[in-house]
């Protein structure tokens, strides 16, 4: 019996070439972009877990005070580490991590050559157990057993070392420190957030040995004993705070742990975390329900196609009846036929995906691989897949073909209005809502990134280059190297710096008075002169800071910006000019210029205070060069500014980096998913146009005797194509009002993330309604228009 399904139902597929082939193109395009996301969402909810103890690791994180905006960190003072370890029993081990220099890129001298890294961490000796390294050489038990030690990732180890020997070997950070490698380990795995290439031991430098409660630089974890209370433990740590805090002093009110396992995907409103390896759930429903999306689109054309084609089957099934088949075979038969449909295109569909990976990584930048798609949980749902598609796609067409009566046999009238095409219509008018609700979404986000893009951000990124020098030897370098720079012509100005805007600043607190315990936080860099001008900042009161400041000149020079300005209560920019201001820079601070306020940060944040200092003293030292530049050859300029600088600094790599990208990196989550909704937008368009396409092609044939009767009566090819397309523009207007304040509510939501944002105009809706109306025109008109030009003798000839 079941070899007889098989066979009826493919010849009914092959039989109806059209409405297959249009069926599988659907389903097969549905299917690819599932394959291709849970492949990726497998990857994601995946992160970490594969660590022996991830389910007792947890990184603790803070909560800062109201002066801080309650915000929560992931870093804090270095102190915290030890005394949990000291004081809380249910903790087996804690370990501290941070980057080096505090998350800057790392200049490195091996032998006689030079070598930036961006992933070489400090850590406690307890990461190697907790997070279950795999040494290939060395010992983990004895790594950092020696002072000055350092192990490699292996990865590392072939690009300093190739196949040579590395055990042994030197490596000068920063021309600082000397470290020898004691071991090497291998790759951590890419769904770890753990991503340092390169670590050495915290106790040996100041930032473990110079324990403290103040800055808030560094990531702990602690693994905690089986069956251990969280709750309990997170009270323990709070405690700590009163305990080793004074509360003046405190600006932090409470610790709570994050599973290791949730840091990944559960970060977004945790800040100042290291890993570059972190996600968002948010995005991550949102692709699964655009993919279910698609996907659903895909087998509504199925169902659409495959009822409409039941008038055109409705004598066969009838024929079946009359010779004895009952509705249990029936709808039997109509499974498998929609078993076979989907199989086909998930073997198409799984093709497919692997050829279109590479796209799908150059346009997300996510790094799926070809093991991922071969991964077990994805086998495993394809064929969850492949039953539930055939359960819901062939549900209704099976329920509804074979419940038609044997008296179609004798009986040719059709009911108009029947539940069919009242369904099929719901499902039309299902598909294009959610086609508008795509084109209005991705229409306001790729306005939103043009907004951004173009907004006056109250400093110009472009044509600056940020040069690192802070690995420089002495400030006779960095002062031969700006020398140097100063005499090419295509250098406007250059700038010494502690940080580019919105990297690596100093959070300080300015008081209105030098005996107020709050204040309000800001960002301040230090500068040694030419700030305004190479920024091209905007100044409203005062000078820039001083070019050079005397010997014994004591006074600090700030420049600080309007969001100052107002907290510290000046009416006018020039009434703030000379006054004095309460940082913890030192009492003789003064406000030496008043620039205009300026979004160091994401457009995501409202500006903060924002000040730049000149001293002799200064508590920060100078990290970078802003060079500001007018070259059109970039890649020549680039040559002569590093020739510049490796004869000014010989023992230092050469690393730069252009301001306008660190911007741009800013809102590369936004713009991965202005792409990605741009192609699920246009994959779930043209699946929902091969189901109207069938459906134009259905109505053509169904209406063939009525078009060829109006033709003799004189119908012309332009009125036989309005008459066959309006019934389905109906259903798109309908589609419209629907969609529209759906669209609305959605995406009002997604710009409240954004502090500075574009407003939602009408003439978006209006582009949406009239794109669709235009899609569907085109999709059906092919299909009228052969309709209407076809001969009508021909279709009055023969029923």
């Amino acid at each position: 019996m079941i070899r007889n399904y098989f066979k009826i139902a493919w010849r009914n597929i092959r039989a109806n070439k059209l409405f297959t082939v249009l069926n599988i193109a659907g389903l097969a395009i549905g299917l690819c972009v599932c394959i291709i996301l849970f492949s990726f969402v497998n990857t994601e909810l995946g992160f970490d877990k594969m660590y022996s103890n991830a389910e007792q690791i947890y990184r603790v994180n803070m909560e800062t005070t109201e002066e801080y905006d309650f915000e929560t960190w992931a870093t804090m003072p270095n102190a915290v580490g030890p005394a949990i370890a000291q004081n809380i029993s249910q903790v087996k081990r804690v370990t501290r991590l941070i980057k080096d220099d505090f998350g800057t890129t790392a200049s490195l001298k091996i032998g006689d050559k030079n070598y930036s890294e961006n992933n070489l961490y400090l850590a406690d000796s307890t990461i190697f157990k907790m997070f279950d390294f795999k040494f290939l050489e060395g010992d983990v038990a004895t790594a950092f057993s020696k002072p000055k030690s350092i192990v490699l990732s292996l990865a590392t180890k072939k690009r300093f070392f190739g196949n040579q020997e590395a055990l042994g070997q030197l490596i000068t950070v920063n021309n600082n420190d000397t470290l020898q490698v004691s071991g090497i380990y291998a790759d951590l795995p890419k769904n770890s957030v753990m991503d340092f290439d390169m670590v050495y031991n915290i106790m040996d430098s100041w930032m473990g040995t110079n324990v403290y409660w103040s800055n808030a630089s560094y990531e702990t974890y602690v693994q905690l004993e089986p069956n251990a209370d969280v709750s309990e433990i997170e009270k323990q740590a709070t405690a700590l705070i009163d305990k080793h805090v004074d509360k003046e002093g405190q600006y932090f009110t409470k610790f709570f742990l994050q599973p290791l396992t949730e840091i990944h995907l559960y970060s977004a409103n945790v800040r100042e975390g290291y890993s570059t390896k972190l996600g968002n759930i948010t995005t991550i429903k949102s692709l699964l329900f655009l993919s279910l999306l698609v996907l659903f689109i895909a087998c509504i054309n199925y169902m659409n196609l495959a009822t409409a084609n039941s008038q055109k089957r409705a004598k066969g099934i009838g024929m079946n009846k009359v010779l004895g088949a009952n509705r249990r075979q029936m709808l039997s038969l109509f499974y498998v036929e929609t078993g076979i449909m989907v199989f086909l295109s998930i073997v198409i569909g799984y093709g497919v995906s692997f050829l279109v990976l590479p796209l799908f990584k150059s346009i997300t930048g996510n790094a799926l691989d070809f093991q991922d798609l071969l991964a077990a949980p994805i086998l495993i749902g394809l064929l969850i897949i492949w039953i539930l598609v055939t359960l819901i796609a062939g549900s209704y067409p099976a329920i509804s073909m074979s419940g038609i009566s044997p008296l179609i046999l004798v009986n040719k009238s059709k009911k108009k209005g029947s539940a069919s095409e009242f369904v099929r219509k719901g499902l039309v008018v299902f598909q294009f809502a959610a086609s508008i609700v795509l084109i209005i979404a991705v229409t306001i986000i790729l306005q939103q990134m043009s907004f951004i893009k173009n907004k006056n951000l109250g400093y110009d990124p472009n044509g600056i280059i940020a040069v690192s020098v802070k690995s420089a030897e002495t400030g006779q370098q960095i002062e031969s190297l700006m020398k140097g720079l100063e005499s090419q012509v295509n250098i406007e100005s250059i700038s010494a710096v502690q940080s580019m805007p919105g990297a690596n600043e100093s959070g300080r607190a300015v008081r209105k008075l030098a005996t107020d315990n709050t204040g309000m936080p800001i960002a301040s860099c230090r500068t040694d002169g030419n700030i305004v001008q190479t920024l091209k900042l905007n100044i409203l009161a005062g000078n820039e800071l001083p070019e050079t400041i005397a010997k014994g000149d004591s006074v600090i020079y700030t420049l600080i910006n309007e969001k100052i300005l107002d907290y510290l209560g000046y009416k006018t920019p020039d009434e703030a000019v000379g006054k004095i201001i309460h940082t913890e820079l030192g009492p003789r601070a003064i406000i030496t210029g008043v620039v205009e306020n300026f979004n160091f940060n994401s457009l995501k944040d409202d500006v903060g205070g924002y000040m730049y200092y000149k001293s002799r003293k200064a508590p920060e030292g100078i990290r970078m060069l802003l060079v500001r530049y007018n070259s059109q050859d970039l890649s020549q300029f680039i040559g002569q500014l590093q020739a510049t600088f490796n004869e000014s600094l010989p023992n230092t790599a050469f690393d730069y980096q252009f301001v306008d990208r660190h911007v741009a990196q800013l809102y590369a989550s936004e713009e991965k998913t202005a792409s990605m909704a741009t192609i699920f937008s246009a994959l779930a368009i043209f699946i929902a146009c091969l189901g109207l396409f069938g459906l134009a092609a259905f109505t053509a044939e169904q209406r063939r005797k009525e078009i060829g009767v109006r033709k003799v009566l004189g119908a012309t090819v332009s009125g036989i194509t309005q008459l066959l397309s309006k019934d389905f523009l109906k259903l798109v207007l309908v589609a419209f009002v629907i969609a529209a304040p759906v669209a609305y509510w959605f995406m009002h939501k997604w710009l409240l993330d954004f502090a500075y944002r574009t407003e939602i105009s009408w003439w978006v809706f209006a582009f949406a309604g009239l794109a669709a109306m235009c899609i569907a025109l085109l999709t059906v008109s092919f299909q009228a228009i052969k309709a209407a030009v076809a001969n009508p003798a021909k279709s009055l000839r023969i029923e």
